[in-house]
């Protein structure tokens, strides 16, 4: 009893931290102050000491929960399991496979060809227009456009009719005189790279009369030099041009800075020719030149031009 009334005598003493202003006892404060007033009170009651409560957990929110009566749901369930249509049975799916791609193109070959049959048989007299073909209603379209052997066959039988006939007045070319040089060559029509322009036309001979030959026309001042010197398959030539003739090729003037035309030897009948082709594109009224090629220091101080 003594201790009992120092417990009490030690709660009345205690001062709360709200009677000193400060904040209130916190929650786990507020529960131990309330028990051991609770153990005083039935100390002084005589009643047995209280025991400690068992803390609580905070509530929560309420949860409506259904509950499904068993005879309701069991009508239910049955309900479900009774079908108004009937059940698709798999048996014969499994059984069926679909048709491959290439066996329903032989049927659909198949039924053409039976179809066909049957159209001649009931037919016979057209039976051979039956089978038309696509360019019978819509006609190919052909080009017009030649392949290069289709060109090259055509500038080379060109080249053999021109070489043949001997007459450079229809190549499209024509004298004229140039200033400070005297006669040349100018195009009338355009050329394209290759094409064939005109022969260096004259005298083929070998290489011991054309020295004869040039030693006797450097007598005669009057005359120029038209001999062109060339090499073909290991063997020298020389086409001696020096005779007026009246083919064109003869009259063309040097460049060797900006030559348009450039010589090729072609083999017709067995014989070495020397021809003139373009060496690039070439259009109407452009004087036509190619490269001498003498580069002998004798030649270039006699004839200074032979460097332009």
């Amino acid at each position: 009893m003594a201790e009992q009334d120092q417990v009490t005598s030690q709660v009345a003493s205690r001062v709360t931290r709200s009677t000193q202003g400060m904040a209130p006892l916190s929650q786990k404060g507020s529960d131990i102050l309330e028990n051991v007033v609770n153990i005083v009170e039935g100390g002084k009651r005589g009643a047995s000491p209280a025991q400690t409560p068992t803390p609580q957990s905070p509530l929560t929110q309420h949860k409506i929960s259904r509950v499904e009566e068993s005879s309701l749901c069991n009508t239910l369930q049955k309900l479900k399991l009774l079908s108004l249509t009937p059940k698709k049975t798999t048996k014969d799916t499994k059984n069926k496979k679909r048709p491959s791609p290439s066996t329903q193109q032989q049927e659909s070959e198949t039924n053409i060809q039976e179809a066909q049959a049957v159209a001649e048989a009931s037919n016979p007299a057209p039976a051979a227009n039956s089978r038309l073909k696509f360019t019978n209603f819509f006609p190919t379209r052909r080009s017009d456009r030649k392949s290069k052997a289709d060109l090259l066959k055509e500038q080379t039988d060109n080249m053999e009719a021109a070489l043949t006939a001997q007459d450079d007045t229809k190549l499209g070319i024509e004298v004229a005189t140039m200033d400070n040089k005297g006669r040349g060559i100018k195009a009338v029509n355009d050329f394209s790279k290759g094409e064939f322009v005109v022969e260096y036309a004259g005298d083929l001979v070998d290489i011991k009369t054309a020295e004869d030959l040039e030693a006797k026309y450097s007598k005669d001042t009057s005359k120029g030099c038209y001999m062109y010197y060339f090499k073909y398959k290991g063997k020298q030539y020389c086409v001696d041009a020096t005779s007026e003739s009246g083919r064109f090729g003869r009259l063309l003037n040097h460049s060797r800075i900006h030559p348009n035309c450039r010589t090729k030897v072609v083999m017709m009948d067995d014989t070495p020719r020397l021809i003139l082709v373009a060496k690039q594109d070439i259009f109407a009224g452009t004087e036509l030149l190619f490269d001498y090629g003498d580069r002998s220091k004798e030649s270039l101080r006699a004839h200074p031009w032979l460097s332009l």
